[in-house]
């Protein structure tokens, strides 16, 4: 009996390095690359890798980027590691990142991913939450509009037809090959403009000539009631109607749970959009355009404009 209960201490130990050796095993490794950059960009990618932590079942190891460093020293970094995958944040040159490649699966994220071969979580929005929240603030308005370049964004375009059947709308959606060819569609679209009834979609598509057309857009949605609805917002500082852009903590999360896939025995390819959100709007915007927001309304957007003095 005795020397039974002497033999139940070691069978307890044993089991328990038996269970951390299966959770170690069943950890995703992942090793976060990131520009070399200024306090500010640096603190937002910080943020994504905070959020990354907190998706559990996921070690972390992560580094800035210089221009000094060799594709060979950040691959024997990322081996040094035992990393199974490379999130790659921001723009890292795509020689280094192409070099990575041959050795583990790269997934990129907090970069606008206009290609639609990458894998990874794009700093786009959810054209589902988008196309819900044009629908919550202006219920009228059916028709959105939207340029966008098939090699870069057509990935987002492909999600974006679905969530408009979802929502009922109508998705104009017009490939152009260059900036010429998006002017030449916005203006065609701005001559048939229904009032109140027609909506912009501003993506992050390089296509999109915002510095010449975004003047042109505020003043024929003040003067025609044109709903315009983006990425960014500062595009709302300006006086678009609102923007939903990407909640980067969430976003690490996202990536850490895009990682996972990557190692499943099904690995998604492909870009895909932000899912978690925070929203920027323009009160005065929506004031003009008719729309009442309730308090609760007004709250759910973390940022509004104009801006009120503290």
């Amino acid at each position: 009996m005795m020397r039974g209960l002497r033999r139940i201490p070691f069978s307890i130990l044993a089991f328990s390095l038996l269970i951390q050796a299966c959770h170690a095993w069943a950890e995703t490794r992942v090793g976060v690359l990131y520009p070399d950059s200024a306090p500010a960009i640096a603190r937002l990618y910080q943020g994504i890798v905070e959020g990354m932590s907190r998706a559990g079942d996921v070690r972390l190891r992560s580094r800035a980027v210089s221009d000094k460093d060799s594709a060979e020293e950040v691959r024997a970094w990322l081996l040094a590691g035992q990393s199974q995958v490379a999130i790659v944040l921001g723009d890292l040159p795509a020689a280094l990142t192409g070099s990575l490649a041959t050795t583990m699966p790269v997934i990129y994220g907090a970069s606008a991913l206009n290609d639609n071969g990458l894998a990874g979580v794009s700093l786009s929005s959810s054209p589902a939450r988008m196309f819900a929240r044009l629908r919550q603030l202006k219920p009228d308005a059916d028709r959105v509009f939207v340029v966008f370049r098939p090699q870069a964004t057509g990935w987002l375009i492909a999600a974006a037809r679905t969530a408009a059947r979802e929502q009922g709308l109508e998705l104009t959606a017009v490939a152009c090959d260059d900036v010429q060819q998006a002017t030449a569609a916005i203006s065609a679209f701005l001559q048939q403009v229904r009032p109140g009834k027609d909506a912009v979609w501003l993506t992050l598509d390089p296509v999109v000539p915002l510095n010449q057309l975004l003047p042109v857009l505020l003043r024929e949605s003040w003067e025609r009631r044109l709903v315009l609805f983006s990425n960014n917002p500062v595009d709302v500082a300006k006086g678009a109607l609102f923007a939903l852009y990407p909640d980067y903590p969430a976003m690490g999360r996202q990536l850490a749970e895009r990682a996972r896939r990557q190692l499943s025995k099904s690995p998604v390819t492909g870009p895909e959009a932000s899912e978690h959100l925070n929203g920027a709007l323009n009160t005065r915007t929506a004031a003009h355009l008719g729309i009442t927001l309730t308090e609760q309304e007004r709250q759910s957007f973390s940022r509004q404009f104009p801006e009120t003095p503290e």
